[in-house]
């Protein structure tokens, strides 16, 4: 199952998503703030993060800019979680106003994880350039 990145200063926001996103079967990493989040993604790519726009360090829209400037994080699906109004310019998966309904956001979270799912197929041509040479018969290039 994917590999969900929640991040919230509020512990208890955390363990209870975490608990029930963990609970559909999914992998869940957790951080308090957006530094921690940013360091976390770096060691281990999420294959989706959840974000409140406030939190220590990085606020999420600026965890989520950092997130861009990165090569191997720009395509993470991102869902920005929010409280008040919506955080200007800010290329993300979703929108989540909170308090957060949990169906809805476990049917974000499913689409977020099928674009992922999709976008990593079509961008993988060495799978299928493998499969092809060994159903030919071909050897190894180099």
């Amino acid at each position: 199952m994917a590999d969900i990145l929640i991040v919230d200063a509020d512990t208890g926001v955390l363990s209870t998503l975490g608990l029930l996103i963990a609970a559909e079967g999914y992998v869940v990493r957790t951080a308090t703030n957006g530094s921690d989040a940013l360091d976390l993604a770096r060691a281990s790519r999420p294959d989706v993060l959840i974000s409140d726009t406030r939190t220590p360090g990085l606020s999420g829209p600026a965890l989520v800019r950092e997130m861009r400037k990165d090569p191997a994080l720009a395509t993470v699906p991102v869902i920005l979680a929010f409280n008040g109004a919506l955080p200007p310019r800010i290329r993300v998966f979703s929108f989540l106003r909170k308090p957060l309904r949990y169906a809805r956001l476990l049917k974000v979270l499913h689409r977020a994880e099928r674009a992922c799912a999709k976008r990593d197929a079509r961008h993988s041509p060495s799978d299928w350039r493998v499969a092809r040479r060994h159903l030919k018969g071909e050897p190894k290039p180099g």
